[in-house]
């Protein structure tokens, strides 16, 4: 009960962590939908990206997601935590990386692609209702979140097989899970309704506009973490 206790305390913190970036991220999105309903230039640029989406296929979701997930955490890092000095720490962190990421993008692409199937490609309220349930209730929960958590904890042990009695517990689920799916509902809530009331192939590009900044968080929060960790 403690620990249950705990994790709601963590999550609770993430989430009032993320308010303020999310609720930013809701005025980009709006800005962003309104220069595609209004503006020519953005809708015949966002029809080429959704050409070049058509014919990559999920290599275009496998390179988008390395590019937000791997490669530019790596350069904000070094940026902004390490006065532009790049180490072996972030090549070993970027190519550790690249796999979970570019899987992600994969697994999210034909997540879109199944709820067109599922729920069509309508963007009334009903339908973006029950392509939120099961984006967040379902996949979030029981698939992204816990993917990410692990392969995370298991790049912190090197890979070696001693990090899998971590993953393999309660604890893992509550005290590595939990907290990033409730702190994710905050940025993801508010992107997947955008994402899923554009076209059918510009919902992995625009999903990727919101991913950014949720990595950009994210590595923020855990650079942070790391820094109190090693002054402590």
């Amino acid at each position: 009960m403690t620990t249950f206790r705990q994790s709601l305390r963590m999550a609770g913190a993430a989430a009032k962590a993320n308010l303020l970036p999310g609720l930013l991220l809701q005025c980009l999105m709006l800005v962003f939908f309104s220069l595609y309903v209004a503006h020519e230039g953005t809708k015949q640029f966002l029809g080429h990206v959704a050409h070049v989406k058509h014919e990559a296929g999920y290599a275009f979701a496998f390179v988008s997601y390395v590019f937000a997930g791997a490669f530019l955490p790596e350069i904000l890092r070094i940026g902004f935590f390490q006065s532009g000095k790049a180490t072996h720490r972030n090549l070993w962190l970027f190519l550790t990386a690249v796999p979970l990421w570019g899987v992600m993008g994969m697994l999210v692409d034909l997540l879109y692609r199944m709820q067109s199937v599922w729920f069509g490609t309508g963007h009334n309220w009903e339908t973006l209702f029950f392509k939120l349930l099961v984006d967040q209730l379902l996949f979030s929960p029981f698939v992204s979140a816990p993917l990410i958590a692990a392969w995370l904890l298991l790049r912190d042990h090197r890979f070696r097989s001693s990090a899998f009695p971590k993953i393999f517990c309660a604890n893992f689920v509550l005290e590595k899970v939990f907290p990033v799916v409730v702190a994710g509902w905050c940025v993801w809530v508010p992107g997947v309704l955008f994402v899923y009331s554009m076209p059918p192939l510009l919902q992995i590009p625009v999903a990727v506009f919101i991913q950014v900044f949720w990595v950009l968080i994210l590595t923020t929060m855990e650079e942070t973490l790391r820094r109190k960790v090693v002054r402590a």
